[in-house]
């Protein structure tokens, strides 16, 4: 994937994250940071980071079961969670997101 160039952001540095990607967190974590962009948030904490990175794959890990593999932990994060919150595995983002946020 080729970003484009740009004088007031360094693009080439978060292509380079991208580049060899064997764990699915990088992308939860840039979508995350994105909703937050689309929220006009100029500071994101690490709640609301890890919130929105969750809440993202919350459907995803229960629904389907899947599994991003051994060194990709995000999946063991939902069912941890999953034990002790009452959340059900089809709920909506917006809802998982507000309950980790408040937890």
């Amino acid at each position: 994937m080729i970003l484009p160039e740009s004088k007031e952001l360094p693009v080439n540095l978060l292509a380079a994250c991208f580049n060899k990607t064997s764990a699915t967190y990088k992308f939860y974590w840039l979508l995350s940071i994105l909703q937050a962009a689309e929220n006009r948030t100029l500071k994101v904490t690490k709640r609301e980071l890890f919130s929105r990175m969750i809440s993202n794959a919350w459907f995803t890990v229960n629904y389907f079961n899947v599994s991003f593999g051994k060194q990709d932990l995000i999946q063991d994060a939902i069912r941890s969670i999953n034990n002790f919150e009452t959340i059900t595995i089809d709920e909506k983002r917006e809802t998982v997101f507000q309950k980790l946020l408040t937890t």
